[in-house]
């Protein structure tokens, strides 16, 4: 896969996310390589040519917080989208995708974006077959994740996370704010990949 640039969600929701994900199951046969400890994102550009140094200048200089909107839970017919939340299309994230995307085009790093805009929630081989990943994804549906109309939330095409509780009640998320871009190698399998450079995102107005 090369390396890749990653939209991550703050430090304290990215715990809260975490907390959330599923885990290899207790009560069932699974591939070792299903349900790997992974980093809720979203992937901006991936690149085989790309050097670490074109991807930091693919960054913007100035990189304000994004803010992220969960849409649907998902189920995938590919390891790294087995199951995933698709996420709202918004013009902050559009305009940051195509700045990157341009500036790798420029360097000749030929990137790509498979299924822009979403958010993996859990990777799980292909001989575990499409069967383990509804599993999964009924799994977080009944712990977890709140979707349409019972979120509450006007819009019928909206996820909410249940993260568990606080001393202040439930705490509920309906999507995150990105604030940092990652660059990582991702080679061999998930455990394996590195964290080369984070970015973060100056407090303040939304990217442009």
């Amino acid at each position: 896969m090369g390396l890749s640039l990653w939209l991550v969600p703050n430090p304290a929701q990215l715990q809260l996310i975490q907390k959330v994900l599923p885990k290899q199951p207790e009560t069932r046969p699974v591939s070792a390589a299903s349900y790997p400890e992974i980093t809720p994102h979203i992937t901006l550009a991936s690149s085989r040519k790309a050097t670490q140094d074109a991807l930091l200048r693919a960054i913007p200089s100035t990189l304000h917080p994004i803010p992220v909107e969960f849409q649907k839970l998902e189920v995938g017919d590919h390891y790294f989208r087995s199951v995933f939340i698709s996420v709202k299309k918004t013009t902050e994230l559009v305009a940051l995708h195509e700045h990157i995307m341009a500036a790798l085009d420029r360097d000749g790093a030929s990137p790509s974006a498979p299924a822009f805009l979403h958010v993996s929630i859990s990777y799980i081989a292909d001989e575990d077959g499409v069967a383990e990943r509804k599993k999964a994804a009924d799994e977080l549906r009944a712990t977890t994740v709140v979707e349409g109309p019972e979120t509450g939330l006007d819009d019928a095409e909206s996820v909410v996370l249940r993260c568990g509780d606080s001393e202040g009640g439930r705490v509920c998320l309906t999507g995150f704010e990105g604030t940092e871009v990652w660059i990582v190698r991702c080679e061999g399998p998930v455990q394996h990949w590195q964290v080369l450079h984070k970015t973060t995102a100056t407090p303040g107005v939304a990217q442009d």
